[in-house]
């Protein structure tokens, strides 16, 4: 070994003294590890959880537990595994996997080679079996903690990365799953069975329920005239194949009534969307619940359609509603779980409901003489008007013994109602859309060439505003009035003399119209008449006097 002097230089003698510590720390280490090799890292996996068609997976949070791991893997291509073989993720997940398992009434044959593990990876996807053990082991979490915890997603799909195994995923908006990773990359089993894929078990079908408005768009609630026949849809996703067998739907209608052969279904979204599903689902019968329909669904709609959006649609008539009492339609969807999925001990979820509410309005037309002035209102009894739904093109008629409105097709079949003592008339029960209400008999003593017309435009909460159509200024305008708050009303002028026409240039020709001309022109005529007589009864004889 070679001697180096380092008394006479001390920094070199510090240097040499650290890399002699270095080097005895270097051999200790690797002495350290040809005795205990470090263990191997665990491969991961990943698993993606989805939601249904047009849902999302927003309000829900998933917890993820290891139950297994596993060895033996054998691959038949890189994306296929030929075989596994599994083991308790720890002492505790063995214990917690065979409490599920004789819940299930599935035994573990340990003479065999069985284990736990391996027992609970035997059980046929979708069987009772399985569904059994995934409730019992979420019954019993409380004592394992989770590898990941709190996951939420606010779209369709959640993906986790966590060691390769055998999980149980809970989810604080739906039932317990069990699934596995994909292995060693591969995503399905030769069996044919999904490896890292998933999709969410929701506790309900949450419906979706909607009203068609009267410009043809769908709405959560819309305006509508009683007596008129409406469309509603109700949109869900069916529900997951291991967790569900068959649902119900109870259409419960208050203020109108469901139209016998308008029930349809299909499905809405995804790969089959436009699908016509109604054969899946039996004829609708009356509500026990009260007026509107109920339809279970065959076994076959959620077998062939899990996960994904169905959507019902049919036709209701408005019948029994007015201003104080919208009419309203309420929809619940109840599943059948099959046995074994809810979890032992819990009450089973309740149905998804969603509630559609179909208001109506109310105005009133009160006709004065225009020679009302302040507070001395001169009513005008005997105006006779005709209302025209313009956005649907058609004449109302109103029965006064059943409150409802019914639709005509031409001017010559509409009703004309008469103004009463009061000068009145209410228009009750009417729905969102744009209304023409024309004076068509204008009462003895007023100027019958002049006949007001006006319109009035509601929407579907109810805001109403009345301008003046035809002689638009012998109507008072209304701007955005409160229809929920109040009755707007319109006020209609009646005329008897020339000075009651508005004066606004061009506007009092236009008032007159061709009736007014004609009296102007036979007042003209009469006028020549006279003077020639006059002139005629004087003779020439005294033209020179």
């Amino acid at each position: 070994m070679m001697n180096i002097r380092t008394d006479a230089n001390p920094a070199l003698a510090g240097r040499i003294a650290r890399c002699l510590a270095a080097a005895a720390c270097l051999t200790a280490m690797l002495a350290s590890g040809a005795a205990n090799p470090p263990a191997a890292m665990a491969a991961d996996g990943n698993l993606t959880i989805s939601s249904g068609d047009s849902t999302s997976l927003s309000g829900h949070t998933f917890d993820a537990y290891l139950l297994a791991t596993y060895t033996d893997v054998e691959l038949k291509d890189a994306a296929t595994v030929q075989s596994v073989s599994a083991n308790p993720a720890s002492g505790s997940a063995s214990t917690w996997i065979s409490t599920a398992l004789k819940a299930a009434n599935v035994n573990v044959d340990a003479s065999a080679g069985q284990n736990p593990a391996s027992q609970m990876l035997r059980q046929g996807t979708g069987s009772q079996a399985s569904r059994v053990i995934a409730a019992t082991l979420e019954a019993n979490k409380a004592d394992h903690k989770p590898t990941k915890a709190n996951q939420t997603a606010n779209g369709s799909t959640l993906s986790l990365t966590m060691e390769e195994g055998f999980y149980l995923i809970t989810d604080s908006a739906g039932l317990p799953i069990i699934a596995s990773t994909t292995i060693k990359g591969a995503s399905s089993m030769a069996s044919g069975s999904a490896l890292g894929s998933v999709f969410m078990k929701s506790k309900v079908a949450q419906p979706d329920k909607e009203i068609k408005n009267a410009e043809g768009v769908w709405k959560e609630s819309a305006a509508a005239t009683n007596g008129e026949t409406r469309e509603f849809r109700v949109r869900f996703t069916v529900p997951n194949a291991l967790a569900a067998d068959t649902l119900t739907v109870d259409d419960v209608m208050e203020g109108m009534g469901y139209v016998t052969g308008t029930f349809k279904a299909v499905i809405s979204a995804g790969k089959n969307a436009g699908k016509d599903v109604t054969a899946l689902f039996g004829t609708p019968g009356p509500s026990p619940s009260g007026e509107g329909y109920r339809v279970v669904s065959s076994e076959l709609l959620i077998d062939n359609y899990q996960n994904q959006q169905v959507e019902l649609s049919y036709s209701a008539k408005i019948v029994d509603a007015d201003k104080a009492n919208a009419a309203t339609n309420t929809v619940t969807v109840t599943v059948e779980w099959r046995p074994g999925t809810i979890p032992p001990g819990v009450e089973p979820p309740d149905p998804g409901e969603d509630t559609v509410i179909v208001p109506t309005y109310d105005i009133d037309l009160r006709k004065i003489s225009a020679a009302s002035t302040g507070q001395h209102q001169i009513p005008v009894a005997g105006a006779k008007f005709t209302i025209k739904n313009e956005t649907l093109g058609v004449w109302l008629n109103w029965d006064e013994k059943t409150r409802q409105w019914s639709y005509v097709d031409s001017a010559g079949k509409a009703q004309e109602r008469a103004t009463d003592d009061k000068g009145m008339i209410s228009y009750d029960s009417l729905g969102a859309g744009t209304y023409l209400i024309v004076e068509t008999v204008v009462p003895k003593g007023y100027f019958g060439f002049v006949k007001p017309s006006f319109r009035v435009t509601i929407d579907d909460d109810g805001v109403t505003t009345i301008a003046g159509a035809e002689h638009a200024g012998l109507t008072a305008g209304v701007t955005k009035a409160d229809g929920t708050a109040g009755t707007p009303v319109a006020v209609v002028k009646n005329v008897d003399n020339m000075t009651q026409l508005p004066m606004t240039g061009g506007t009092t020709m236009g008032l007159m119209g061709a009736g007014g001309l004609g009296v102007l022109l036979c007042s003209l005529a009469s006028g020549l008449m006279a003077c020639r007589t006059r002139r005629n009864s004087i003779g020439p004889a005294s033209w020179g006097s």
